[in-house]
């Protein structure tokens, strides 16, 4: 997932608990290499991301390292729960 380059297609602000938040849509596209190979994983969705984070990285021209983070940080929690689920039900 190094290798993806994500980019913001829309956002939007919204609120959640109370508290004003950024909704990013994005898309993860897996570069294309010289092998030939036509195989390759896109990945969509959208993350939601404190205001502040949103407007800092964008200054510092850092979205897409945000947007790559939230997702590695979603995708390791949910390999996690999925681990936890198997280790109870081998129990």
């Amino acid at each position: 997932m190094n290798n993806y380059e994500f980019t913001e297609s829309s956002s939007r602000n919204i609120e959640v608990d109370g508290e004003q938040v950024r909704l990013i849509n994005f898309r993860g596209t897996e570069p294309r290499d010289d092998s030939g190979d036509r195989e390759r994983l896109n990945i969509d969705g959208a993350i939601i991301v404190p205001m502040m984070d949103y407007f800092q990285a964008g200054m510092n021209g850092d979205l897409p390292e945000l947007i790559k983070e939230k997702v590695l940080e979603r995708l390791t929690a949910r390999e996690q729960e999925n681990e936890e689920e198997e280790n109870n039900d081998a129990e």
